[in-house]
């Protein structure tokens, strides 16, 4: 409708939903109703990538002997202007699209969309204020009057009045060469939406004409949900309609949430080829110029880091790393703390046996990324150590692993043999019957209508023989068939967890996997966020290859808060948003049930819950304090060592050669890799 917007590092396709916990192992030996990843959606890209997605019930990741990948990612639900912008950028990009790949004369499906402007629920803005302030990136007044210098006091900013109500409105459209946010000044209040019989709203905020509207075809199926499809999404739908309820009871009692302005803008890399527009690069100006005026802390979460640190690291040209060099030996030499915290994937691109061929232009991209990091003669570290400074002080790097344990032991054993049935087939069955009901109406390529019967004789045997075994400590009612929340705050200690032998020992059973970043998020001194699609290497940084697309959020409202031990004044979208996840890497977060969401699953419209002054809260809100970065290092340091010993995960720093890499990893874990793919055993 226009008013609601989401972007970030989000993929739209399977794999990719998860919980703070990220549990990696979904067996369910005593009801495969309570799978939580069905077909595709358990997917683990190291071992195997996606097969044949469009019958997304044929997963071939054996869960019985292989772990998913968990995914950690950042995306944002946005609402006022900044929606606007992004809808022109759409509207940008589709019809650049639409001019270069179809021939309009042949194909009806598709047409030019024209920019409506949504005047309602955006905010009213003065006439002085900059025409191209929203749609790219400079050091104006607006931005160095905000960033680095102590939070303004709630009150609205000066450019942004109070959110006003959903209103009938008028439309303008930009001119063909504007870029977003250059719009005319506001007309009066209008919908933004074409009045040509669109009366179900589906063109809603693009406007579509008359003579597409006739070649619109739409096709209705009425399908009956069965009982597991019911069983299955019933499960969360409950808990979201409790929320709903919830909420609407706030709203009655506090009236509306977005009340005020947070000045954003909304940062872009696209160039003449994939957007037709000249070369933009402001998010890679709005990297280079918020790190240079940090002052105490940035923390960034992207999926890769290839940088430079000058002209001499060519091919590589983005230079966010010179940025870090120069303002962490400003520090340095003024006696300053400063702290870089950085967080990417351990194994970048999905790489499975390092050795293998295919696993080339992974091995390429960690060479640079060792160049950009410490290796190589420029890196960052080098360049800060040939200035006399020990550079661990300053910027250190980490990524993400965890642990699970897969449920395949006694009772799977006893419900296949009573039963008749394998586990596998079952689940099988039950990862169609869960995406498709039993019987369904759907039209052929004749445009005839057909039916079509799904077998469901071996999920219903499996099912009738577990329902027969329930207790057992608990491993008969799926409470155990993850041990993810043992990690997380409140969680059971791993070791009174029960274990029955069966197909497989307890030791066998456990499981680990990298953690896979896949977020693109920079946070400096708990004040300003950049959040986004860029990855931190050229291909998005620069402008010239793929097309990205960030926000830069700068939140007027104050917090209260502490950096090196001395009061601070944080702003409260980036100071949560950085807790929040520090606490998720952590363990300092309760583990969530997807069949009780709280206000932390809603889009905006809905506050997000946060426990400010709560002990764990407390250990992560100085980000330069001793403790706090005792403790992040220390944990950093145990899960190394303990990883390390019992899942010989690589890289590592025992790993040096390829002979020390064969006796380290590939004998232990090749041949299950192999095993998991269905290549043998």
């Amino acid at each position: 409708d226009g008013r609601t917007a989401f972007m970030g590092g989000l993929d739209l396709c399977y794999g990719r939903w998860d919980l703070n916990q990220h549990p990696i192992a979904d067996c369910h030996p005593s009801n495969l109703n309570d799978t939580v990843f069905p077909g595709q959606e358990y997917n683990n890209a190291r071992v195997l990538d996606f097969q044949d997605v469009s019958h997304w019930q044929n997963n071939k990741l054996d869960r019985r002997v292989s772990s998913r990948m968990g995914w950690s990612d950042i995306s944002v639900s946005l609402r006022g202007p900044v929606v606007e912008d992004l809808r022109a950028h759409f509207v940008e990009r589709w019809n650049f699209i639409y001019n270069e790949k179809y021939d309009v004369r042949k194909d009806v499906r598709y047409s030019r969309l024209t920019f409506n402007q949504n005047e309602a629920g955006t905010y009213q803005q003065r006439p002085t204020s900059s025409p191209g302030s929203q749609g790219l990136y400079s050091q104006g007044p607006q931005s160095s009057q905000s960033y680095g210098q102590p939070p303004p006091s709630p009150q609205l900013p000066q450019a942004y009045q109070p959110y006003r109500p959903y209103q009938p409105a008028t439309a303008t459209a930009p001119q063909a060469n504007q870029l977003p946010g250059q719009f005319s000044p506001p007309l009066p209040p209008s919908r933004g939406v074409d009045d040509g019989g669109d009366e179900g709203g589906a063109n809603r905020g693009f406007g579509r004409s008359s003579e597409e509207g006739r070649h619109h075809h739409h096709h209705h199926f009425e399908q009956e949900v069965d009982q597991v499809e019911g069983a299955v999404r019933g499960r969360f739908n409950d808990g979201v309609q409790r929320m709903e309820n919830e909420f609407e009871h706030h709203h009655r009692l506090h009236g509306g949430y977005q009340e005020a302005g947070i000045p954003c803008q909304i940062v872009r890399s696209c160039t003449k080829w994939s957007h037709g527009v000249p070369t933009e690069h402001s998010i890679q100006n709005a990297y280079i110029d918020i790190i240079k005026r940090s002052q105490h802390f940035v923390y960034i979460e992207n999926q890769f880091f290839i940088t430079a640190t000058s002209d001499a690291q060519k091919p590589v040209r983005n230079k966010v790393g010179a940025a870090l060099v120069d303002r962490i030996l400003r520090a340095a030499r003024a006696g300053e703390k400063y702290k870089v915290i950085v967080i990417i994937p351990a194994v970048p691109g999905f790489a499975g046996d390092l050795k293998d061929d295919a696993s080339l232009g992974t091995r390429a991209i960690m060479e640079f990324q060792y160049n950009s990091i410490n290796r190589g003669g420029h890196s960052i570290m080098e360049m800060i150590a040939n200035e006399g400074f020990d550079p661990t002080q300053y910027i250190r790097f980490y990524n993400l692993r965890n642990y699970d344990r897969i449920n395949s032991g006694e009772m799977m054993r006893e419900v296949e043999q009573d039963s008749g049935v394998s586990f596998e087939a079952a689940q099988q069955q039950y990862n169609a019957a869960v995406e498709l009901p039993a019987e369904y109406r759907s039209v052929g390529d004749d445009g005839q209508n057909q039916d079509f019967t799904m077998d469901r004789h071996d999920y219903n045997q499996y099912q009738q023989s577990a329902q027969q075994m329930s207790g057992r400590q608990g491993l008969g009612s799926s409470r155990w068939d993850s041990v993810s929340e043992c990690y997380m705050l409140g969680g059971t200690d791993i070791r009174s967890v029960p274990w029955e032998h069966g197909n497989t020992s307890e030791m066998n059973a456990f499981v680990s996997e990298e953690l896979y970043v896949h977020s693109k998020v920079l946070i400096a001194d708990d004040r300003v966020v950049i959040c986004g699609s860029a990855n931190l290497n050229d291909r998005s940084q620069n402008g010239d290859h793929d097309s990205e697309i960030a926000i830069i959020v700068e939140d007027p409202t104050p917090i209260d808060s502490y950096m090196n031990g001395r009061p601070w004044q944080a702003t409260k979208f980036a100071a949560t948003l950085r807790r929040q996840l520090f606490r998720k890497h952590l363990g300092l977060l309760r583990p969530q049930d997807m069949e009780r969401p709280n206000a932390n699953f809603e889009p905006i419209g809905v506050p997000n819950a946060y426990d400010f002054g709560s002990e764990e809260d407390g250990l992560v809100t100085d980000p330069l304090a001793d403790a706090f970065l005792n403790r992040w290092n220390s944990t950093a340091h145990k899960n190394t060592l303990a990883f390390g010993k019992i899942f010989h995960p690589v890289p590592h720093d025992d790993v040096r050669t390829w002979n020390d890499y064969t006796s380290f990893y590939e004998c232990f874990f090749s041949k299950a890799d192999k095993e998991a793919e269905g290549k043998e055993g």
